[in-house]
This record gives structure tokens, sequence and C-alpha cells, in this order.
């Protein structure tokens, strides 16, 4: 080991006399010693030591670096007259102890010091005792401060020769001089029932600490009578006890819990976004309930309780990413669909609720790299397809650690600011006596709460200035304002960000409820409703399944749109988005649960009617069957004619039949017109009838035969 390895002024320690030691002096030469100092020790002469000695020590291991704890006095810290005797002490050895290597000599030592005694009347013993501190405390002026903090005598007002401390104590009233067992009673009570699983507070712990140690009992251990109040601890004894000798950590721990203590007694000295690379590296999803009732769109009297709110939130930029409003509680779908929104295009998205935006204004159309997200919906299986089919990881936070997630709890309470004035929106009374109740008043219904909260959701990316932001160097150069669009926008443009991007039809079947559609020939049927896609119709699917048989596919759904599915037709194909069939087209613009209600309705009204359409089909039969019975009852009971015969006149049977069905017609018709009454004809008969109705009866019948071969031959 070289020997400039050492420097002045380290500390070495010595494993086998368990003691430091500090080098006050190395040499440049082989020949000339060395010199170091014992700390601690009440010798004040240096000691000869060799380099090569102490590199041989280091290597075998008897000698090894040590930190300097020998630390002097900071002149901070100290008062005018520590000051003015620092000077002093400084002023007698300054010349002594710059003299080097001569002030480690002894002879050459001693004849320094005779000198300054000389000089300055200052015997020598204690201008040793100023050099021992000069170099043992780092050989610097601050060295010689004297330290007050051993003075003085240390005085426990619990021995039994001490008096008792404090004011004079009131007759009658408990007090007394306490001694090392009330201590230990107190310290044994405390940490029973104030620390214990009871959790009482100090009055009740005192009662506690009086019941145990400080009244008459019998032999069972029941109390029988109170002790004389001279020989009780006072309550102010014990809570002045419980001042001085607390541990908040302590209590905050055993009483709350070290969840509770993570959330409100953890220290904060970090920032989420420090340890980021840019925008999208990662993300917080949360829920919340929020604090306003809503109304059904369809009857505004109707009140529907209270919505839940979703948001994803970049970690580095604190924009929001995605949000998802419904009716639904916290659930891996309603989390699902906050990630898809967080890919969608935001114009559109907005678009639906009336809100007219621009790209620029909310520029987020990809998933990040990894989200922390509660134990709740993110710890189930189907949010394993994160990880496997997207590439996202997800990262839990511990059980009620919401400080973990500081950025997305900090805008659930500005969405609340936001929301203070809505009607419905729920007060810190609600519930109490006497109290307005707010449920009475919501007047918003879910498509005009969803359009307040993208208003509020822009106005926080665009134009909120956060405070607390720490801007990096280059963001200060270039004057980016910690507002979350901006620094999105710097993130993306100077910064390695994690962001990530998939065709979004198969982030959707991905991230989509899943259910079973089958392709049959009228299409592709799917919860009662049928769509179809240009792959089906180009590859002849419903020809397949008419000729062969039906098959089943997994299909994707959006709970929100029924008008669209994802399906893939085989295993690793692609996703395919289908659209509903033109007969089905009543259900576009609708949600999923508003089909079946549809599709239930229409069921129901089915069911209902079938009684009556029952009604009238028995009608029927019963009529068929009694004109069935009239018919078979004018059959002749034996044929003259044999089968053949009566076979072979169909054709001539049916020409005959076809006349007698004509002159039936026109006699009611000339009947209906009047040209021939009824009673004429029964009296005349046929020989009787005049030269002009039988004319007419032949034009008609001309026209007749007319019409009919005109409806023939059309």
């Amino acid at each position: 080991m070289p020997d400039n390895f050492f420097l002045i002024g380290q500390v070495i320690h010595d494993l086998e006399q368990d003691c430091d030691y500090r080098l006050l002096w190395t040499s440049s030469t082989p020949d000339l010693p060395s010199y170091w100092l014992r700390l601690p020790g009440s010798s004040n002469v240096p000691q000869e030591v060799s380099l090569e000695a102490l590199s041989d020590g280091i290597e075998k291991g008897r000698y090894s670096f040590a930190p300097d704890i020998w630390r002097p006095v900071r002149s901070g810290e100290a008062g005018e007259t520590a000051l003015r005797l620092r000077d002093k002490a400084w002023a007698l050895i300054q010349d002594a102890v710059t003299d080097e290597p001569a002030i480690y000599d002894a002879k050459k030592r001693r004849k320094i010091l005779l000198g300054i005694e000389e000089k300055t009347g200052t015997k020598v013993p204690n201008l040793y005792k100023y050099l021992g501190k000069y170099w043992r405390y780092g050989k610097v002026p601050d060295a010689l401060l004297p330290d007050y903090s051993p003075c003085g005598k240390t005085r426990d007002p619990y021995k039994d020769s001490a008096g008792r401390p404090g004011r004079p104590k009131i007759p009658g009233a408990a007090g007394k001089k306490l001694s090392a067992k009330d201590l230990r009673n107190f310290r044994a009570a405390f940490t029973r029932y104030y620390l214990g699983k009871e959790k009482l507070s100090l009055e009740k712990t005192y009662l506690r600490l009086v019941g145990d140690y400080y009244t008459v009992k019998d032999k069972e251990g029941n109390t029988v009578a109170p002790m004389d109040p001279d020989e009780i601890p006072s309550r102010q004894q014990f809570l002045y006890w419980h001042r001085k000798n607390r541990d908040t950590l302590e209590e905050a721990l055993s009483r709350d819990g070290q969840r509770a203590y993570h959330l409100k007694n953890r220290g904060e000295t970090g920032r989420t976004e420090t340890h980021l690379r840019g925008p999208g590296m990662a993300c917080q999803i949360d829920a919340t309930t929020a604090d306003i009732y809503l109304v059904s769109r369809d009857d505004r009297s109707a009140i529907i309780g209270r919505p839940t709110m979703y948001f994803q939130m970049d970690s580095f930029s604190h924009i929001v990413t995605g949000m998802n409003i419904s009716l639904d509680p916290p659930s891996w779908e309603n989390a699902a669909r906050t990630i898809l929104n967080s890919v969608e295009d935001k114009v559109e998205y907005c678009a639906r609720y009336g809100v007219a935006i621009t790209p620029e204004e909310w520029p987020c159309m990809h998933f990040p790299s990894v989200i922390l997200a509660d134990r709740g919906e993110m710890e189930s299986r189907t949010a394993d397809l994160l990880c496997k089919h997207l590439g996202i990881a997800v990262e839990n936070a511990p059980p009620y650690r919401g400080d973990l997630k500081g950025i997305i709890e900090k805008h659930f309470d500005l969405i609340n600011i936001d929301m203070a004035a809505l009607p419905g929106k729920v007060e810190k009374d609600f519930r109490q006596r006497c109290a307005r109740d707010c449920r009475l008043e919501s007047a918003l219904d879910l498509y005009e709460f969803t359009a307040i909260i993208i208003r509020c959701v822009l106005q926080y990316n665009n134009y909120h200035y956060m405070e607390a932001f720490r801007k990096t160097r280059q963001m200060r150069q270039l004057h980016v304002k910690p507002i979350p669009r901006d620094v999105w926008d710097f993130g993306i443009r100077y910064m390695s960000g994690g962001l990530r991007t998939m065709d979004r039809e198969q982030v959707r079947y991905h991230l989509l409820p899943k259910g079973e559609a089958s392709v049959t020939r009228m299409g592709i049927r799917f919860d009662g409703r049928y769509y179809t896609c240009d792959q089906a119709e180009q590859e002849r699917w419903y020809d397949l399944a008419r000729s062969d048989s039906s098959w089943k596919v997994t299909a994707a759904y959006d709970p929100r749109d029924a008008g669209l599915i994802y399906i893939s037709p085989t295993s690793g194909a692609s996703p395919v988005e289908c659209r509903l069939l033109p007969k089905d087209r009543v259900y576009e613009g609708t949600s999923t649960e508003e089909a079946r209600r549809i599709a239930a309705f229409d069921h129901e009204e089915q069911a209902a009617y079938a009684p009556t359409e029952d009604f009238h089909r028995i009608q029927l039969e019963e009529f068929i069957e009694k004109t069935k019975a009239d018919a078979l009852a004018k059959l002749p009971q034996a044929p003259k004619k044999s089968k053949a015969a009566r076979v072979s006149e169909i054709e001539a049977n049916r020409k005959k039949e076809k006349e007698a069905i004509r002159e039936r017609n026109t006699a009611e018709t000339m009947k209906r017109q009047g040209i021939l009454p009824e009673s004429e004809k029964d009296a005349a008969g046929p020989q009787a009838v005049s030269p002009i109705t039988r004319m007419l009866q032949e034009a008609l019948d001309n026209a007749l035969k007319g019409g009919s071969n005109d409806s023939n031959n059309s």
C-alpha cells in the first residue's frame, strides 16, 4: 500500500486495543517518523508511528479506517464568551502548532512551550491541554471552543432524599412525592391501557392506574377502599410524566397501527416524478364516489344516486390521461374503460358529451409502461391481461396507503372543489339531524355531470399551476410553466418517456369484457343482436353457417356502446370490429344495459300479448274444424264413378266450375246494380228476360271475361 494513501487528519481504528487514533503528521521520507494521537485518551502527547507498520496493519486487518466522530463544537453554536476563550487559546498555541514537524518532537516541543510560558506566563501543563484539544478535534481553531454540555450536576427529583418538586399541594387533594416504583406503575398502566388493545384516553388510563396500584384491595383483589390522598399520584403528575417522556412515533404506531402511521405520520421527503425519465413511464389510477346525487335522464324526478369517477394520471406531468364516469361501483370493467379512454381520441370522446376541443388541448392517446393502483380491482386475475397482452406492469399499493398515490388523491380534492356549487352536492352535515337533504336538490343527469367533469379536467390539464412541482434546470432554461399540459409537451419533446401505442381494436379487444357470440346464417349473434363485418361478408361466413352449422367466437363488447363488438375469428388473429346489421339498428347509440332493457321490454310485451293471440287462434281452429265437418257431411257416401275417372275429369270439372263461378258473380253484380231485381228474376224466369237486359248481361259478361284475361296476363 503506498504511503501517500494515509492523509493528515484521518481516523484509524485499532481493533486490538479498540480505540481510535488521529494522524497528525505523515512523513514524506521513510527515515522520518509520523505521529498520531489516541482518541479518546487522557494523554495529550503525540506518539510516533511508522507508515509501513500502518500499511501492514491495514492489510492484515489490525487497523481500519474509521469515520471521524470527534468533531469540535461549531462556532455558530457558541456564545461570545466561548469565542473569546477560543481566540485567547489560539493566540497562545498558534505559532507552536504551525511549527511542524518540530512540535511533535518531545525535546523541541518542550523548548517551544517553555518559550511560550516565558513570554505569556501560561504554564506548560495548560499549554498541553490546548495542544491536546487542538490535535484531538481535527487541528482546527474551533477545536479550542469550550464544551459546556458535560458541565453541571444532574438532579434526580425521584431520589428518596430529594424534596417534592413543584408547587405546594392543596390539602386533601391527591399528590405525593414520586418514587422509582411510581414511575414503573406509570409506565405499566400507560403501556397496558393507553398503548394496548383498548386504546383508552389518558383520563381513563389514569383512573385504571389508581384502581390497579393505589387502592385498598381484599384477598380476592377487589377494591374495597381508597388510599390516603397523600399516597396517590395526582392527575397532573401523571400527565406531566407523560409530556416529559412521551414518544410521539411510538404512540402513533401503537394506537393507530402501521398503516395509519405511514399515511399520517410518515415524512414526505420525496416526489413522485423525480425518478421518472419522462411522460408515460408510469401512471396512477384510482376511483372515488362523487359527492353529488344525480337524476335519471328520462325521468328527472327519479334520483339515481351518486356516480363513480375513475381517473388515470401521468406520474411525470400530472396530466389526466383518461377518465370514466358511470353508475357502477369500482370494478375491473370500470378501470379497463378508464385505461381504454387513455388511448382514445379525446376530440371524439369529448364530442359525445357536447364539448368541442382541439387535439392540442388533450393530447394523450397512449398507454403507460407501469400502472400504480389499489389492491382491489387491479389484483384480480382479469387484470393479469394488462401484463400478458399489453405489456403494462401493474404495481399495487399496500392497503390504506393513499399517500403513495398522492397525485391522483389530490386531484380528487380539486374536483370536489369544482363541484361545490352543483345541485345535489353532499354537504358535511349530510344525514345530521335537521340538516338539509341534498338528495332532494339533485338536478343533473349522468350525461350533464360527465360534461362538467370533462370541463374540469380540461381546465386542470391546460391551466392549473402546480405550485409544489419541482422544475428541472432544462425546464427553467426553456421557461416551461408547471402546468400539466406544458410539462407533458416538454417531456414528449426533450425527454425519453415511456409512451406506448397499439392498434385500438386490439386494445379494445383485450380490455373490454368478453362474451360468447355465434356465427349464424342470419349474422353474428351476440346478446340477442345481430352484427356483421367486412371479413364475414367476403369469406361468406353466413353461407357456411347455413350450409354446415353455426360456430362460436369470443366477442369483446363495450357496455357503453351496444353498436359495436370486437371478435377474434381465429386464435392469434387481429381483432375485427363488427357493426350492427340494418335490422338491429334500433340499438345504435344505446348502452348494453339499455339494449337489454329494450329487448326485455319487447319480450315482456310479447309475453303479455300471447294470451290474446292464443284466444283468436283457438277461435280460428274451431271455425276450421266446423267448416271441415260441414264439408265432409256434404260428400256423397258412395261416388258413382271410379277413382281413375274422377281424377281424369279434374280439368273438365275445373272449367265447368269456373263458368259457374262467373255466372254467379255476374248475377250478384247485376243484383247489386239493380239491373234485375230478385223478385222479377224469380217471376219471369230465364225466358222472360227482355232483349235489352240480355244485351246488357252479355256486355257485362264480355267485360268480366276481358278483366279475367287481363289479370291472368298480368
